[in-house]
């Protein structure tokens, strides 16, 4: 595998024993870039494994260079190798306050350099894979085994932090609490394999019939909810009824005569989880008493 390592660099007779020594290296792709521009069109199209940098350089600011990979989550882990003078300590301290891998103090051996580089982009790769299984880890933590949407742990997590938001910030939501009636009666006639294929089906559907922004989640049994962000109660009505209605257009679910029913409600001041999920809950029990599609409690 190759890798790509940078040296930002602004100083014409500066580093060139360096550059021509990385050119040289049969793994590493070195490019040499003078300007904050070059740097970020380089970027765009190429992914960095190590950044070197001269502390010498004139009009190219490497800390801010710095600074702001480090605030990017793509790229907040690069390695970042400064490049500084003996005698430059307040330079050095600056360098590792804003969050460089490490400072590299002249005079050194370009072997030296090139050993140091080799072992930060090593770790590097093994933390990037930790990463990637952290996410993976974290996906299969908060989906649903069965439906593979969102499952009630996750869903609790969000709605606690968007009751903070919302008593923060008053970042309104609303959520939708849905049930696919009579699944007893259905595995019962169809078999707890058919039943499962049937949640299943239901929860893609909603899945992909709502916002990027809103999420459904498996409360328990046929029990799911929408939680659907920055929205009144009004426009997840409307929500509701378009999914109710492409629902029941669904070929492969309309041979199974499902009863869906919807209870809605918004946040409101005081609201725990408890009391919006019940909230939503009783709104759809009401709808279920009175042969409704949905009922919304305030």
């Amino acid at each position: 595998m190759r890798f790509n390592v940078v040296l930002l660099n602004d100083i014409d007779d500066s580093l060139q024993n360096l550059t021509l020594y990385f050119d040289g290296i049969h793994n590493i792709d070195f490019k040499l870039l003078r300007s904050r521009g070059d740097f970020e069109e380089y970027a765009r199209e190429t992914k960095i494994h190590l950044i070197l940098a001269n502390d010498k350089c004139v009009k190219l600011d490497v800390f801010s260079i710095c600074e702001d990979l480090r605030a990017a989550p793509s790229t907040r882990f690069t390695p970042f190798l400064f490049l500084s003078k003996q005698d430059n300590f307040p330079t050095v301290k600056k360098a590792y306050e804003i969050g460089v891998s490490e400072c590299v103090i002249s005079p050194f051996k370009l072997e030296e350099l090139l050993i140091r580089v080799n072992s930060h982009i090593a770790i590097y790769q093994t933390l990037q894979k930790c990463l990637v299984q952290n996410e993976r880890l974290a996906t299969i933590v908060a989906t649903d085994s069965l439906t593979k949407v969102s499952n009630r742990t996750h869903i609790q997590t969000i709605l606690l932090q968007s009751i903070k938001e919302f008593a923060r910030y008053d970042r309104i939501f609303s959520i939708v609490y849905f049930q696919i009636s009579e699944m007893q009666k259905i595995n019962m006639i169809f078999g707890f394999a058919k039943g499962d294929q049937i949640l299943k089906k239901v929860a893609q559907f909603v899945s992909k019939n709502i916002r990027e922004s809103d999420i459904v989640a498996r409360w328990s049994g046929s029990d799911f909810i929408i939680f659907a962000p920055s929205s009144a109660l009004n426009n997840t009505d409307l929500l509701v009824k378009k999914l109710s209605a492409k629902l029941f257009q669904d070929e492969d679910l309309k041979q199974f005569h499902l009863r869906i029913h919807y209870g809605l409600t918004q946040v409101k001041q005081d609201d725990t989880i408890y009391s919006i999920v019940e909230r939503a809950n009783k709104a759809l029990h009401h709808s279920i008493d009175n042969q409704l599609v949905c009922s919304s409690f305030a």
